[in-house]
């Protein structure tokens, strides 16, 4: 009798509390999907060649699954309020029946047990369906191959959300027999009934308030953006928790003042509905001043959060492609030059012959090598050098480099900590033949001038404007007793190096007649696999390094300094830590942006829909005055946009300062436009968010036709 009962009211319920169930179903679909990561080949793939990256990876995946598990239980919890506020009366009719509370209790956790039923099983057949897609996803994340796809049911994931979403399910049948065992039926009958009794503020101080508030919030909009180079880490906390503050003194000082403010427009307040909307309007932001904030802050932290972790996903990867031109670096130290170092037994062969000696020049189709040397001993004018009778004096500097406008990149705020002291930094120098070799193994363009004039090869945004500032003044440089002029008048952009981001300060080129009485500090040996399998140039990569650190070995069996003496640099190897980082940047900024999205608009959902609940007598009252149905949802429409879009707008305004300093951040590393992640980001809020207004306003429209 009591299953039937409970049956049957969960069928007659459907349409009104779609919200709810919705809210259920995307939750443990979202959550498992995202879960399941774990189980994906891409994944997979990504922790054995990583494995104790891989693992504390997947550790930290766990425990943001109980973190999320744990906001998604108190949704839900929260969400069942709802629920049980718009079955207020029919309990009340139990009651008056002769129906007991126990007997109540029953129906309700024989309706929470099979909603919890159903929404687990619908929520993780959606959520093994996109799954498939997140495959796909993660594979895009991991840049794996995508012909190795199979379809993948990650059943300890299912156990782990059955579990996670039953204890969830569990508090919710206990806080249903609480609020069941403590009602009274004069309370149960006169639900919906209270007026809700508007307090008006002092119109003055709210104006007072509000001026405070924007004005504390464009201070901390100017510290975080245009004093940046001044802010430190507590003056930016600061900055942040006036701007939380700030927003809860807007929306306190904004509901007292809607109500006020169209008032005082005659024709806008008596035209059609207006005054009852905005009465409306007016009496429930002043219950939810503390919610509307908690939720605008957690808007704005979500766009700060999806944008910045695809534009450094974004930004990590244009760094990789730029800045990795070849497979695979080897760098050999001169033994000329560190013949006076007793901690480094010089290497007699040139990196070509290490490769041909040890073996691993199978592995590779093209390559090339090109002398670097340096002025100073490690490219850094030291006191001992003066001291040992070297003259540093005619070495050329960054300041040099930089000319008449040294000072001004000595005082801007992004400068590289390698060459922090321009005075005593000194640029690492290739001879032009060496370049123009290098230039076309890599597919750049080759470079011709004369013996009196250089060049500079660099791709550190900072530096680099700077440089091209003092080409333009055909900045002159005095290089072992030469005056050499600019070749042109703007710096060549690229790297001699492998690396994952943009720190090339500097590379000096001179004439090949420069350097023919000079000692070269290294060789650098650059090359390409003789394959384009990601995972065989791994495997390549492996035996490469294993052949020539145990050629190492054999050779220099006393040794303990084989890094610096023959350094390895590898593509696949930066790429896959360079992969790896953004992926999980952008799955975690994205599985959390997804959450909090959910979150703050089923809140806004359940809250108007439970305001819905609560008003139906007064839309009934509208009817029976003459007002037309279509003015009653146009009203309705304007409540549910309100309640929505007001905590976004002042979100997506804190979000466009918020994402300037993130801006700034992200360029300390890579000049990379973060506009089309913000699309990106707009799209999903767009998707998500609006998709929950839409069912919100038709759902309440429902609710309140429901007597009509």
């Amino acid at each position: 009798m009591l299953f039937k009962l409970s049956v049957r009211n969960i069928r007659k319920s459907i349409k009104d509390y779609a919200i709810y169930f919705f809210t259920l179903i995307i939750s443990v679909a979202i959550f498992y999907l995202f879960s399941s990561i774990e189980d994906q080949d891409a994944f997979k793939k990504y922790i054995a060649n990583d494995p104790i990256a891989g693992e504390s990876l997947r550790s930290f995946l766990k425990g943001l699954s109980v973190f999320v598990a744990v906001l998604l239980g108190l949704l839900i919890v929260y969400a069942n309020r709802f629920l049980m506020k718009r079955r207020k009366k029919e309990f009340a009719i139990y009651l008056m029946l002769g129906m007991s509370k126990q007997k109540i209790s029953v129906i309700l956790f024989f309706e929470t047990l099979l909603i919890g039923l159903g929404s687990l099983v619908v929520g993780l057949f959606l959520g093994v369906g996109l799954s498939q897609f997140m495959s796909a996803f993660v594979a895009n994340l991991f840049e794996a191959d995508l012909n190795a796809y199979k379809f993948v049911v990650s059943y300890d994931i299912i156990a782990r959300t059955i579990l996670y979403f039953s204890i969830a399910y569990i508090v919710v049948m206990l806080f249903n027999g609480i609020i069941i065992t403590k009602c009274k039926l004069i309370t149960l009958m006169q639900s919906g009934k209270k007026s809700e009794i508007i307090k008006q503020k002092n119109p003055w101080l709210c104006i007072i308030v509000f001026i405070i508030a924007v004005s504390a919030l464009s201070f901390a909009y100017w510290n975080v953006t245009k004093n940046t180079i001044n802010l430190e880490e507590d003056e930016l906390l600061f900055c942040i928790g006036l701007g939380a503050f700030s927003t809860l003194l807007i929306f306190w000082s904004v509901s007292g003042l809607v109500l006020r403010a169209v008032m005082s427009l005659k024709r806008v307040y008596f035209k059609g509905l207006n005054t009852f909307t905005f009465r409306q309007i007016s009496s429930r932001i002043n219950t939810v001043v503390i919610s509307m904030t908690i939720i605008c802050l957690t808007l704005f932290v979500t766009i700060c959060a999806l944008s910045s972790s695809f534009a450094i996903r974004g930004a990590l990867n244009k760094d990789l492609r730029e800045c990795c031109p070849a497979d695979i670096e080897l760098n050999v130290a001169n033994p000329e030059k560190l013949k006076d170092r007793d901690d480094i037994k010089p290497i007699l062969e040139m990196p070509q012959e290490i490769l041909e000696e040890s073996g691993a020049s199978k592995y590779l189709s093209r390559t090339q090598t090109i002398k670097v040397y340096f002025e100073s001993r490690y490219g850094y004018i030291h006191d001992y050098d003066r001291k040992n009778g070297i003259d540093t004096n005619g070495f050329v500097t960054y300041a040099d480099l930089l000319g008449d406008f040294a000072d001004d990149y000595k005082n801007q705020s992004m400068m590289n900590v390698e060459i922090s002291n321009i005075d005593r930094a000194t640029p690492r120098i290739v001879s032009l033949s060496d370049y123009n070799a290098i230039a076309k193994l890599f597919g750049n363009e080759t470079v011709t001038m004369d013996n009196n004039e250089y060049f500079i090869v660099a791709d550190e945004d900072n530096i680099s404007d700077f440089l091209d500032k003092a080409a333009s003044a055909d900045t002159e440089i005095c290089f072992q007793g030469n005056k050499l002029t600019p070749a042109l008048d703007k710096h060549v952009d690229g790297t001699l190096e492998l690396f994952d981001q943009h720190i090339n300060c500097g590379v000096l080129v001179v004439d090949d007649s420069m350097l023919a009485n000079e000692i070269p500090v290294y060789f650098d040996l650059f090359g390409y696999y003789n394959t384009s399998s990601k995972d065989e140039m791994r495997e390549m990569n492996k035996q490469l390094t294993k052949l020539v650190r145990d050629w190492e070995k054999e050779h220099y069996p006393n040794s303990q300094y084989y890094d610096e003496r023959v350094e390895i640099r590898s593509k696949i190897v930066i790429s896959d830590d360079v992969i790896g980082t953004a992926a999980i940047t952008t799955f975690i900024g994205l599985y959390l942006g997804l959450i909090f999205i959910i979150i703050c608009a089923a809140v806004i959902a359940l809250k108007q829909l439970s305001e819905c609940t609560d008003s139906i007598n007064r839309y009934e009252i509208l009817r029976k005055l003459g007002a037309e149905e279509q003015s009653i949802s146009r009203s309705l429409f304007i409540q549910t946009a309100v309640f929505f879009f007001l905590p976004l707008a002042l979100a997506v305004i804190h979000s466009f300062f918020g994402l300037q300093l993130c801006k700034i951040i992200i360029e300390t590393f890579s000049n990379f436009s973060i506009f089309s992640s913000i699309l990106l980001t707009a799209g999903i809020i767009i998707l998500i968010y609006g998709g929950y207004f839409l069912i919100t306003f038709l759902c309440g429209r429902s609710i309140i036709r429901k007597r009509k």
